[in-house]
């Protein structure tokens, strides 16, 4: 996707089926929550610099609000549709926000509102390729050779009863939910719903890196971890020849995800983990961005 410099060279079409008549595609996703992190050991600079100390424990996590939801369900949601507008429309429920954009160069104007995320997640799942970033085109011109004269596409996102600077890493899941989508509409998953493959999981754990730094609310590795499911050891791995990190970092980009499996953690554990598990949201928010940064 970094090699398309014209909208007419995009690889991508997005699936007849979100061509039919009602046609929604929708991604539900979990957050993710650490229970050992080891000192923060997912940062970048910490991960890549001593990846035989980067360890993180943790579990992907759907939310029940007490007195509210019968049952926990995966907070975050997004939905994609084709339209009769050659435009990029995004909304954020929860931010109550949308915005309709019509030329290329505005995905990339992330600050410009509330759905930065939203662009930045486009971009990432080669909806919109990141060097287009300084087309004059409208994005008309993309979307007719992506999907058809006249057409265009919207995106809606709802994080559902979760404050901002949670510490749940809301954006990085967020992201991945967006991506996970765009990559289904567009035929680069196997399926285009069901469970994506370990590989694709891999995919989107590397793409939401790149959409958190073009969103600008940074992030560390494990963040994403909400795309894999159930309770992971995430680990850094050191950098060997043919990697391109080799020479320049002693570890990798992109960690290890050991998914824990029953011998490892078996149904009682989990159990006794749920039950014994209350957040309680104590009013402060911690926005990461500015530590990393």
């Amino acid at each position: 996707m970094f090699q398309v410099v014209n909208a007419k060279d995009h690889p991508h079409r997005i699936s007849s089926i979100l061509l039919e008549k009602d046609s929604i595609l929708r991604e539900q996703t979990p957050v993710r929550m650490d229970l050992s992190h080891c000192g923060w050991s997912d940062i970048f600079f910490l991960g890549m610099d001593f990846p035989e100390g980067a360890r993180v424990l943790n579990v992907s996590v759907d939310l029940a609000v007490r007195g509210r939801h019968d049952e926990p369900l995966p907070p975050i949601e997004s939905y994609l549709r084709v339209i009769n507008e050659p435009v990029l429309r995004l909304t954020s429920v929860d931010l109550k926000t949308t915005v309709t954009l019509t030329n290329i160069s505005e995905v990339f104007d992330f600050a410009k509102d509330y759905c930065g995320l939203l662009r930045a997640g486009i971009i990432a799942s080669g909806i919109v390729p990141p060097r287009l970033e300084d087309s004059p085109d409208p994005l008309s011109s993309l979307f007719e050779h992506m999907i058809g004269p006249g057409l265009g596409l919207e995106l809606v996102t709802h994080v559902h009863d979760i404050p901002k600077g949670s510490r749940l890493a809301v954006s990085t899941n967020l992201l991945g939910s967006i991506i996970a989508l765009g990559m289904r509409a567009t035929g680069q998953t196997k399926n285009i719903d069901g469970t994506l493959l370990n590989s694709e999981r891999r995919l989107v754990v590397a793409r939401a890196i790149l959409g958190e730094w073009l969103g600008g609310s940074g992030g560390g590795w494990q963040d994403s971890g909400g795309v894999f499911p159930g309770i992971k050891l995430i680990r850094g791995v050191e950098s060997t020849e043919g990697d391109p990190e080799y020479g320049i970092s002693r570890g990798r980009l992109i960690p290890s995800h050991h998914q824990l499996k029953e011998d490892e953690a078996p149904a009682s554990l989990c159990r006794a983990l749920q039950d014994s598990l209350v957040l309680v949201h104590g009013g402060m928010a911690q926005n990461c961005g500015p530590i990393l940064e």
